[in-house]
This record gives structure tokens, C-alpha cells and sequence, in this order.
């Protein structure tokens, strides 16, 4: 198992494309089909050196709510190990902020993607930028006390996601229920950029899958999508 995943299912958000009105919030505005690519993975040991890499795929995508709220659904699968999590957070035009007791992810109304905190023995940081087409969002998790089997303490993995859509695919999507790091624009991972990914996407199916949750229940169920490539 991910040993990012033992006390808290973690990693990074996203968002999605324009929408009309004057009375739009930051998030909100980003509402709609999913952002999918890559997720790329480097786990550092204590002394700094690089002990594992490794990618995946990934998707993110804002759900409004209602009440000023939205959901920030990020997924990621590498091999068999999930790197996703799930935040609410009030929305307005000055900006978007989910928070839980000890993490705190902002977005401004430039698309500037920024947060940190401590969460289960863990130290989170989340740089990134966000438009109506790209994600590109760093997260940052390093081991402050290791469980059984798990990573020595000073361990820190580092997830870096490279989502696109295209820019006419900001349709709507309903309720379900269910760092100091520099930005990072369009960055690639691994041998193909997220553009490369969404054209091999035949279709996109929704699954629902139990995902970590930094707002409520430490696991809730969600839908996130998936690239189906036949």
C-alpha cells in the first residue's frame, strides 16, 4: 500500500472550466467535466536521496453543492495504489477555501492553487495553478511519525498531477453524494503529457469509489471518472 495512504488517503486537487454569471465563484466557475491526465510520484528519504518513482493516471473536478459550497474531488491511481482525497469549501469571488483541523487548500480568483498543515502525522504542502483547460497541482507529504512497516519518519513523497480538458467541455455537474511549493503550470510526467492522455480516451465512464475525505469522515464514497481506452 501507498505509505501515503496508511493514516489519511491524500494528495491534491484540481479544477475545472468557465462558467457565466457576474455572481460566480471561484470554484465554481471551474464547475464541470473532469480535468485528466498523469500522476506522476517520487518518494525522497530522509537524507534527500531519491528512492522510488513512479506514474499513474489522474483526474480532478469541482461539484457545487448549493449554499456557496463546492467539492474538490482529486484521483489518482498508480499501479494499484490510490493517491486521491476529497475537500469542501466555501466559494466566492475573492476565492475558494477547504479546510479540515490542521489543513487549510486555498484557489484565488487567479487560479493560483496554494495550502498546507499537519494531518495524522503528517506535514502537507500543495502548490499549483488552475485554468478552464489545465491543472498542473504539486502536493507535498512528508512522514512526521511512521506507523507499522511504514516510511521513517523524514520520509517525503512528492505527487505531481498534469490534468487538461478541453475548452468546450465545461458542462455541469450535478450534487452526488456519496507551500511554499512554486506553481506548476502544464508540467509533463512520465513519457506523455495529460493533452497525449485525453486523446487516447475513447469515452469517459464514472465509477464510485471510497475515497479519503479531508472535510468529514476520514473515507466517503465519490464518483470519479475514468478513461476507458477502447
Amino acid at each position: 500500500m501507498n505509505p501515503m495512504m496508511r493514516p489519511i488517503a491524500i494528495l491534491i486537487l484540481a479544477i475545472p472550466a468557465l462558467a457565466c454569471g457576474s455572481d460566480t465563484g471561484t470554484a465554481a466557475r471551474y464547475a464541470g467535466q473532469p480535468y485528466m491526465g498523469d500522476v506522476e510520484m517520487r518518494v525522497r528519504a530522509p537524507d534527500g536521496s531519491l528512492k522510488k518513482t513512479d506514474t499513474g493516471t489522474g483526474s480532478a473536478h469541482f461539484t457545487e453543492l448549493g449554499g456557496g459550497r463546492v467539492r474538490l474531488v482529486v484521483d489518482g491511481q498508480i499501479r494499484k495504489d490510490a493517491a486521491s482525497f476529497v475537500l469542501d469549501g466555501a466559494d466566492s469571488r475573492s476565492g475558494w477555501r477547504g479546510s479540515n483541523e490542521g489543513v487549510v487548500l486555498t484557489i484565488a480568483p487567479d487560479g493560483s492553487i496554494r495550502g498546507s498543515g499537519t494531518a495524522s502525522a503528517q506535514r502537507f504542502r500543495f502548490g499549483g495553478t488552475v485554468s478552464d483547460t489545465r491543472i498542473g497541482l504539486d502536493v507535498e507529504l512528508e512522514v512526521l511519525k511512521s506507523g507499522a512497516g511504514g516510511p521513517a519518519p523524514g520520509t517525503t513523497l512528492l505527487y505531481h498531477y498534469d490534468l487538461s480538458r478541453n475548452a468546450g467541455s465545461q458542462g455541469r455537474i450535478a450534487a452526488t453524494s456519496g507551500a511554499n511549493i512554486a506553481p506548476s503550470a502544464s508540467r509533463t510526467t512520465g513519457k506523455r503529457s495529460a493533452a497525449e492522455s485525453n486523446r487516447k480516451c475513447k469515452r469517459t465512464v464514472w465509477q464510485t469509489r471510497n475515497v479519503a475525505s479531508l472535510s468529514s469522515a476520514p473515507m466517503i464514497m465519490v464518483q470519479v471518472p475514468k478513461c476507458v481506452e477502447w
